[in-house]
C-alpha cells in the first residue's frame, strides 16, 4: 500500500461511510466510519432513512451499473445530523446488492450556506442604498 493509498483510506474513514445490503434491504456489510449499525443490523436498511424507504422501489429496479446520486441530504436519520450526500450504486460484479455510500459535508455546506447568507445581505443593502440615492436625487432626504 502507497502513502497515498493510506492517506485515501484515513480521509474516507473519517468522512464517508460505505454500506452494502442486498436488494431486499438486509445489511451485509458496512464500516460505521460515521455511525453505529450494530444496533439496527436487524432493521431493514431502507427504513433507516425514510427518503430511501420511499425510493426502495427504484433501488431494486436499478440495472447492474446504475448509480443515484442525492446531494445535500439535511438530518437523513438520528444517526446523522448534518448535510450528507447519498450515493447508491447496484455493483457489476455483484448484482444483487446495493451499495450505499454516505459522505458527510456538513461543514462544507455550513460554509456555502453563511456565505449565501452573507451575499444575500449585501445585495439586500445595496438595493437600500440605491434606492436612498434614488430618493436623494429626486430631492428629498431618506428618513433613517
Amino acid at each position: 500500500m502507497t502513502k497515498l493509498n493510506k492517506y485515501q483510506l484515513t480521509h474516507l474513514s473519517r468522512n464517508t461511510q460505505f454500506i452494502l445490503f442486498d436488494i431486499h434491504g438486509n445489511l451485509l456489510e458496512s464500516c460505521n466510519s460515521l455511525f453505529p449499525t450494530q444496533d439496527i443490523r436487524k432493521q431493514i436498511v431502507y427504513e433507516w432513512f425514510p427518503f430511501l424507504e420511499g425510493i426502495a422501489d427504484a433501488l431494486q429496479m436499478m440495472k447492474p451499473g446504475q448509480e443515484m446520486l442525492f446531494q445535500r441530504v439535511q438530518k437523513p436519520s438520528a444517526q446523522l445530523p448534518g448535510a450528507y450526500d447519498f450515493n447508491i450504486a447496484r455493483p457489476i460484479t455483484n448484482p444483487d446488492t446495493l451499495l450505499l455510500i454516505i459522505a458527510d459535508h456538513s461543514e462544507a455546506y455550513r460554509q456555502y450556506q453563511a456565505l449565501q447568507q452573507q451575499f444575500n445581505e449585501l445585495y439586500i443593502e445595496k438595493q437600500r442604498l440605491e434606492t436612498e440615492l434614488t430618493t436623494f436625487e429626486k430631492g428629498s432626504i431618506p428618513s433613517r
